[in-house]
């Protein structure tokens, strides 16, 4: 794990719960790429042993989230859309994945995100958006 790597996943785990309890593990960020290591444990599966769904999501929104971190001019940014096809089910851990900056526009970031297993075989691929704010931050309602 590089320097940047350990600072994104310090932060992370400091401002965003799920990361600490799904134990994801920042591996690698460079600019434009990121890439993540999740365990197979039970607790994250669905029914026949295999990863669920929401999991394999959770993982990319993460990864592509990170990888839009590393080339944000603005000072926030929120997952605008990601569309997600799974192709093979995931039971072989742990678990890679791969984010990387396909297009980085004034306002949006694109990113490709795959999900593989300890094997290298890919188990979901992704398209994500990501809306860079320059003006002001998201928080949540605290009223």
């Amino acid at each position: 794990m590089d320097d940047l790597a350990r600072f994104v996943e310090s932060l992370l785990k400091q401002e965003e719960s799920i990361i600490k309890y799904l134990d994801f593990k920042v591996l690698e960020v460079n600019k434009g790429f990121a890439r993540i290591e999740i365990p197979y444990k039970k607790e994250l599966c669905r029914r026949g042993g295999v990863i669920h769904g929401g999991v394999i999501m959770t993982a990319m929104d993460i990864t592509g989230g990170i990888a839009t971190f590393s080339v944000n001019d603005g000072i926030d940014q929120v997952t605008q859309e990601l569309k997600v096809n799974f192709l093979e089910p995931m039971y072989k851990g742990p678990f890679t994945v791969e984010g990387k900056v396909i297009r980085k526009g004034k306002t949006t970031v694109i990113v490709e995100i795959t999900f593989k297993d300890v094997e290298g075989k890919i188990g979901a691929i992704g398209l994500g958006t990501w809306y860079i704010i320059k003006d002001k931050s998201i928080e949540a309602n605290k009223g």
